[in-house]
């Protein structure tokens, strides 16, 4: 009987002192706030030496001509800096072939902890920047970390306008 309030303590304080590591790998997306230097929210400046992927009005995607595409333990194929509304909102990190993949989510749970796993993919969302993890295939893997600021303000901007409804009086 004495065994199961230790075993049971034992348990409760294993999970008090797991819960802080969680959180603080989780708190690194919000202290970095941005990739490679860029926080998010930057304005879109000449200095990043970017060409302009695409161009859909206040959302434009560039890559950086002087990428470096190491990214911690692994190589990307690309990597995509996504402004809206002239601001830096997100990047996207694509790494192609079997032996880059398989880097790349444990570099992601050594910085972030494990994270929320739903079907392919897997999701850290810090207060200020979340982070995803999609694997396509053995030989694709796609990362897109942004601001949840102006990912909401993106998502705002690109929801259908809903029709306004008269309220007629009857008389």
């Amino acid at each position: 009987m004495k065994i199961l309030p230790a075993t049971l303590l034992a348990l409760l304080l294993a999970l008090l002192m797991a819960q802080p590591a969680r959180s603080q790998s989780l708190a690194r997306l919000d202290v970095a706030n941005g990739f490679r230097g860029l926080p998010f929210g930057a304005p879109l400046t000449e200095a990043l030496h970017l060409k302009l992927l695409r161009d859909k009005g206040d959302e434009k995607v560039y890559e950086r001509l002087d990428e470096q595409l190491q990214v911690g333990g692994f190589t990307a194929t690309r990597i995509h800096y996504k402004f809206f509304r002239g601001q830096f909102a997100a990047v996207t990190i694509i790494v192609k072939g079997a032996a880059e993949t398989r880097k790349v989510r444990p570099a992601l749970e050594a910085l972030y902890g494990p994270g929320r796993i739903e079907d392919f993919s897997c999701k850290w969302q810090g207060a200020l920047v979340a982070l995803s993890y999609a694997s396509l295939s053995d030989e694709q893997t796609i990362m897109a970390m942004s601001s949840r600021p102006l990912a909401a303000q993106m998502q705002q901007a690109n929801a259908p306008a809903s029709p306004t409804k008269l309220k007629i009086k009857q008389k």
